[in-house]
């Protein structure tokens, strides 16, 4: 199916970018799940990161899957990128 093709072309398709804004749709929920029934500060932290880190993957991949950028996405994607690495230091 993808012999032959480099990385960039097969994320050119279409619905390669929305089979993998589902995936991250589904792990946005779980960040969800762990923030609302975490039972302390890192649970909390690694919760909302991952929901803003893979929410904001999943809505540039279905922005991508239609030929569109969304301004400003990166910022959502690395405060859940900083709070993931916060929840590692208080648990420690």
């Amino acid at each position: 199916m993808f012999s032959g093709q480099s990385l960039e072309e097969i994320l050119k398709k279409k619905n390669v970018r929305l089979f993998l804004a589902a995936v991250c749709v589904y792990l946005a929920l779980a960040g969800a799940h762990q923030l609302l029934t975490g039972a302390d500060q890192a649970d909390w932290l690694r919760g909302g990161g991952n929901l803003l880190l893979w929410g904001g993957f999943a809505v540039s991949n279905a922005m991508q899957a239609y030929g569109r950028k969304q301004a400003g996405i990166n910022i959502p994607i690395n405060i859940g990128v900083v709070l993931v690495i916060a929840s590692w230091v208080v648990r420690m």
